[in-house]
């Protein structure tokens, strides 16, 4: 039976259960698990949210720098590289990253700016009151709808990511690779949000001296929110 479950990813990333607990008692029953649906879930959401330095808030910075590159002046066919940084300490949530993107931006036939091919790695460490984590990660791909007349982005990537966690609730210690392909993800010039967009995912590592393989798909819903499906069960993730 399909079951539908909420995160909170801000201060309290908190699990609020939208359907009965019964309907997911398998799931929750196997103490032999490495991991759980539910906290694979949570590791998923982790590298999405956007206070925690995820890849949400990253994306967004890109196309801010895209589109700040354009304004000023741009070279067709040049690639511009610099270092990126983050620190947030707020609402329970302390998070910090450093690592170094790329972007190319291409241009149409009149010599104005259509789109970029961007690449970045950056290191980071999260606490919340969920998770804590320290790995790696980086993410590569395509950004179109950098002419004027253009109200959205389209953003596509692959994300892959290596982290050492700990979930703070159950007390596990998880090393976890994470691989996304994150598809169409449509970026609202204006406020600078995902308004829609999906992908796919499989999460897999070590846990108690137990492996753990999930794979699972996401979808962007817009007003700061995703949904994250693993095997029928779905997870409603809030960034805001």
């Amino acid at each position: 039976m399909k079951t539908s479950k909420m995160i909170l990813a801000n201060a309290c990333l908190a699990f609020v259960l939208l359907a009965n607990f019964s309907c997911s008692k398998d799931d929750d029953s196997n103490s032999g698990e490495a991991i759980t649906e539910e906290e694979a879930a949570q590791l998923v959401a982790s590298s999405l949210e956007e206070d925690s330095g995820g890849s949400i808030e990253t994306m967004v910075k890109l196309t801010i720098e895209v589109q700040v590159t354009i304004e000023a002046e741009y070279n067709c066919g040049f690639t511009y590289e610099d270092g990126i940084s983050y620190q947030y300490d707020q609402n329970g949530i302390d998070a910090s990253y450093t690592g170094d993107w790329a972007y190319q931006i291409h241009c149409n036939d009149q010599n104005l700016p259509d789109s970029a091919t961007y690449s970045y790695e950056k290191t980071a460490t999260a606490s919340t009151p969920r998770i804590s984590a320290t790995g790696s990660s980086s993410m590569s791909g395509s950004l179109d709808g950098l002419g004027a007349d253009a109200s959205t982005y389209t953003l596509t990537g692959t994300y892959e990511g290596d982290y050492s966690q700990q979930l703070v609730v159950s007390k596990k210690n998880v090393e976890s690779e994470l691989t996304m392909e994150l598809n169409s993800l449509v970026i609202d010039k204006e406020t600078d949000s995902i308004t829609s967009g999906s992908g796919s995912f499989t999460l897999t590592g070590t846990s108690n001296n137990a492996s753990f393989s999930y794979s699972g798909t996401i979808e962007f819903m817009g007003n700061g929110s995703a949904t994250v499906t693993i095997e029928g069960q779905t997870y409603i993730v809030l960034s805001n």
